[in-house]
């Protein structure tokens, strides 16, 4: 019986680790951000860890057991810090190869924590321990544990870098100079005379910065199916969006405005698309498969039209204003040829008049 027991508690512990494991899969190799690690799931999954370890506390296992379980999060930390670490190499060289090394550090992480857990079992006094010095144990398997993965990953993060190919040295060059780019004293001056405060700046570009990234996504992603390119071609999505993305900088107190194409569409068009390329790329694809990429199509196209629509709308003003020009323009030249029809009139009759009193007989008479 308590061997069954044992095995449930096991089952149950491994749903939210292995929840995670993939959660951070995820992350690593195509987060846009390094916030994008903190995810429901995970935190959930985490809590859900933690208690479930608490529990285990009561069910009176082995000393060695419960020092296995401990270990969990030592391994769950561990694999954190790997998937940060390989979501910055990632951004160095995207080649497939660095994701053996990448699971190879998981696998290792998981080795490496169970024997060291199993010399610490059997080095310290055990009698007395509570459920305090296994936390202290966990604390010091993980130090072991980031120290031989920070160690491991600047090796791979190296080579990387050795074996980047030449379009991403440039294209990564770039990205970063981006990122750690002050802002010149022309945009600057120009931020604050639209009433940005210093915090206002620092959000506005952390922001475009995000949604810059995004659209370069989008763009990328666009290309790499038939169906995608003609869904772009259709809208001008792209043009749209990198256009968009110019009047927001130039005027920045209407950032607002835009709040639904930086917060929602652009993020939901990026994360549709990589599914969508990503399911595409599947070899094996059944009917379900078919009509799951079909819907996803119809998303991206009405997505699409929303960018252009909400594009149109943050430029309602100036259309309004033209639509006035134009009407301006049209009434005066409508006046214009009125008073040269008038004229013309005025002078064809005054002609016929004169024409009249030469040819009058009866004009000698006066």
């Amino acid at each position: 019986m308590f061997e069954l027991l044992t095995i449930i508690y096991m089952l149950f512990l491994a749903g939210p680790l292995f929840a995670n494991m993939q959660t951070l899969n995820r992350f690593a190799k195509k987060g846009s951000r390094l916030s994008d690690i903190w995810t429901a799931d995970l935190k959930n999954n985490t809590i859900k860890l933690i208690i479930l370890i608490l529990i285990g506390q009561f069910f009176g296992f082995s000393y060695y057991f419960t020092t296995m379980i401990f270990t969990t999060l030592s391994v769950l930390f561990a694999w954190a810090i790997l998937a940060v670490i390989f979501y910055y190499i990632r951004h160095i060289n995207s080649s497939k190869w660095i994701w053996i090394f990448y699971h190879i550090g998981q696998v290792l992480s998981v080795l490496f924590s169970l024997v060291l857990a199993d010399y610490m079992a059997n080095y310290q006094d055990h009698v007395s321990y509570n459920w305090f010095d296994y936390l202290s144990l966990s604390g010091v398997t993980l130090f072991y544990l980031t120290i031989a993965v920070l160690f491991c990953s600047a090796g791979v993060g190296l080579l990387a870098y050795l074996l980047r190919p030449k379009y991403i040295k440039k294209q990564k060059k770039s990205f970063f100079k981006h990122l750690n780019k002050k802002p010149s004293r022309n945009m600057l001056e120009h931020y604050q005379a639209a009433g940005l405060t210093k915090q206002e700046i620092e959000a506005f570009r952390s922001q475009m910065a995000d949604s810059r990234k995004q659209i370069l996504n989008i763009e990328a992603n666009f290309q790499a199916t038939a169906k995608m390119r003609a869904i772009e071609i259709r809208h001008n999505i792209v043009k749209v969006a990198k256009n968009y993305f110019k009047d927001i900088v130039e005027e920045p107190n209407r950032r607002l405005d835009a709040s639904d194409f930086l917060i929602n569409y652009l993020p939901q068009l990026e994360d549709l698309l990589e599914k969508y390329n990503e399911i595409n790329s599947h070899v094996a694809k059944n009917k379900q498969t078919y009509l799951i990429l079909e819907k996803s199509a119809q998303t991206i196209d009405q997505l699409s039209q929303e960018i252009v629509e909400d594009y149109l709308s943050f430029h309602s003003d100036t259309y309004q204003e033209l639509e006035d020009g134009l009407k301006l323009a049209d009434r005066m030249l409508h006046n214009e040829t009125k008073d040269r029809s008038d004229l013309f009139d005025k002078q064809s009759k005054d002609k016929n008049l004169n024409d009249f009193d030469m040819d009058d007989p009866f004009g000698d008479f006066d």
